[in-house]
């Protein structure tokens, strides 16, 4: 012990037991508090910890309500983050669909409505367009249009419309009768239908020659957006050239989405299984090629986001690279808005 304290008194001793002291008895908070650098380090992870407010886009009460019964699902099935199948076997819903030329979608459809099948070898075939309806104005929808187009190889469409001609020449008007006109009147037809002779709802679409519309101005609030135009092509001077474009074309509208006013739908036939394939790919690009003429100057994204190809009562289709049949030039537009 005498030995200790004599230590002890010299400085050399006196030295070490103090940093001995030092490093054996201090707690880590106090030297760690004092580090260079600590307080930044605290500070960003207590930034990295916050989770990040997200500001939510306002929804009215009645879409927000329509939104929780549909679950807020999206109708279509978004593909961005999923990959393409690398196996000829795979689950469809974890993988991207499979892409088809125009001319493989149609052999498979021809197979399924064989004579030994299903025994349907004139069917129809349709092509399902999705559309965004979107504009580059938040909560601006495009609004609904429709357009009836000749495509480049008639065919039996089915569809029935009925077709109101005006004209002041009588043999104009038997001509458009026999051509398939539902009713064909001259001048006199803006009385009738004034008195309620005629019901001009009764009728899907007039075409007019041009010198006559000052005068069918007096219906147009009977008949509102379907009155004819030049524009629309549904006016002119030769009316009989105007009318076989609706006795032979095919007419398609958009189908927007209830809850979600950003998609629509197109389903509208452009030809039957026993046309050569080429025939078929051509109606199809031609109809493609209209529907995108309805993008607006104030959309920067595409109008069009998918087409499939069916075949009813066959609910199976096939997905096709619409983007292959879309021109680049901006395009004169001609549908009509609903």
């Amino acid at each position: 012990m005498a030995a200790l304290s004599t230590l002890c008194s010299t400085g050399v001793v006196r030295s070490q037991l103090l940093r001995w002291a030092a490093t054996s008895f201090h707690t880590s908070a106090a030297l760690e508090a004092a580090r260079k650098g600590t307080r930044a380090k605290a500070e960003a992870k207590k930034k990295a910890s916050k989770k990040e407010t997200v500001k939510r886009e306002f929804i009215p009460l009645k879409k927000r309500l329509e939104l929780k019964q549909t679950g807020g699902a999206f109708p279509q099935r978004v593909e961005d983050h999923l990959k393409n199948p690398s196996d000829n076997v795979w689950f469809a819903r974890f993988y991207k669909q499979q892409v088809y030329t125009v001319e493989q979608a149609v052999a498979m459809h021809r197979e399924t409505h064989h004579p030994t099948q299903l025994d349907l070898p004139d069917s129809l075939l349709h092509t399902e367009i999705d559309l965004d309806m979107s504009t580059d104005k938040t909560n601006r929808f495009i609004d609904d249009f429709y357009n009836v187009i000749r495509l480049p190889h008639d065919f039996n469409t089915e569809q029935e419309r009925t077709i109101l001609v005006v004209a002041r020449s009588e043999d104009v008007q038997e001509k458009a009768i026999q051509m398939g006109a539902t009713h064909a009147a001259g001048h006199e037809i803006i009385k009738q239908a004034q008195t309620g002779e005629i019901n001009l709802r009764d009728y899907d679409h007039f075409i007019a020659e041009t010198d006559i519309l000052p005068d069918f101005v007096a219906v147009r609030g009977l008949i509102r957006k379907r009155f004819p135009s030049v524009r629309n092509g549904t006016a002119g001077i030769d009316v009989l050239a105007l009318l076989e474009r609706f006795t032979k074309g095919i007419e398609y509208h958009t189908a927007k989405d209830k809850y979600h006013h950003d998609y629509a739908t197109i389903r509208v036939p452009f030809g039957r299984l026993n046309m050569p394939s080429e025939q078929l790919e051509e109606n199809l690009s031609a109809l493609l090629k209209d529907v995108d003429k309805q993008k607006p100057n104030k959309k920067s994204n595409d109008l069009i986001t998918r087409a499939i190809i069916l075949c009813p009562p066959v609910k199976r289709y096939f997905k096709i690279n619409h983007g292959l049949y879309l021109q680049s030039e901006k395009p004169i537009k001609v549908a009509a808005a609903v």
